[in-house]
């Protein structure tokens, strides 16, 4: 494809300035070699995940990454359009923003688009009767549905209300084919106390496995989800620039919609992501805030 080209020749390029740069600098690493480089063009808009860019969870509680309340105050000062672009799944968005605030950002529910507020405005417009499986902090989300004889299956990160019950009662709606399946994002892993733990994504490929039926996805990956965020903040989607730690549902769900994307090595990012076979972020940055100054510094 000609994003696919575009890429690989992108890639030759950088390889070629970086030898060119190693050898007249004496550099030795690839972080001093990012540090050289800007982004492709200029971005109108930001799109910015939250866990692991602006806050991690250490021992159940939220704390703000080093930096990060630093770089979020000079993005929203900029006058920037912007909009956190998160996969979370456990919370409301109003829920989301307040604990945000709490650790030292200035957010309100309107400044973030997450799967469970996309998911039930599919539900209300298309007047669906569904069958949830989510966490248990956010099922009251969708008691202003008719929830008798499902026409279709909703997903989330439902943490320990994944049983073999709950994926039985998904399993056995789903096979047959006859009703739509909507997964709550599809990430592998996150990062949370200190560990990596397992994402809704697995849960997700499993029933897609058993019940031979594809789930759309609601949230990154999915190139409407970006389209929609990025329509939510009136920039075009190739205009805006995506910060994530998730070089997979982050960085190349991003690329693939055709925006830049800018990972971050925090949260859940490991040293072998900055080499990913098949994803090649427009810049790797250290954090947040290196992100932004390069996001306006940018010409």
């Amino acid at each position: 494809t000609m994003l696919t080209w575009k890429r690989r020749r992108k890639q030759w390029y950088q390889r070629r300035v970086r030898e060119h740069y190693y050898i007249t600098n004496n550099l030795r690493s690839k972080t001093q070699f990012n540090n050289l480089i800007m982004l492709d063009r200029k971005p109108k808009g930001v799109l910015c995940d939250i866990s692991g860019v602006l806050k991690n969870s250490v021992n159940g509680k939220d704390e703000a990454i080093a930096q990060s309340v630093k770089g979020f105050e000079r993005l929203q000062q900029s006058g920037m359009p912007y909009i956190l672009c998160t996969n979370e799944s456990c919370y409301s968005t109003a829920e989301m923003a307040r604990k945000l605030n709490r650790i030292g950002f200035q957010i309100s529910a309107d400044k973030i688009i997450s799967p469970v507020s996309v998911v039930k405005q599919i539900i209300k417009e298309n007047e669906h009767r569904p069958y949830v499986l989510v966490n248990e902090k956010v099922v009251g989300e969708f008691d202003q549905f008719d929830q008798s004889d499902p026409d279709v299956v909703v997903v989330g990160d439902a943490e320990n209300d994944f049983t073999y019950e709950t994926m039985n009662n998904a399993f056995r709606l789903l096979v047959g084919g006859k009703r739509k399946f909507y997964a709550l994002g599809k990430s592998k892993y996150y990062y949370d106390s200190g560990k990596l733990k397992l994402e809704v994504g697995c849960f997700i490929t499993g029933l897609e496995y058993a019940s031979q039926v594809k789930a759309e996805v609601v949230g990154k990956p999915n190139k409407a989800f970006f389209t929609l965020a990025a329509n939510r903040i009136g920039v075009p989607l190739a205009d805006v620039v995506m910060i994530g730690d998730d070089v997979d549902s982050d960085v190349g769900g991003a690329l693939n919609a055709g925006t830049q994307a800018i990972l971050v090595k925090t949260g859940k990012y490991r040293p072998k992501d900055a080499d990913h076979p098949t994803v090649n972020p427009t810049f790797i940055a250290d954090n947040l805030h290196h992100a932004v100054d390069i996001i306006l510094q940018t010409e």
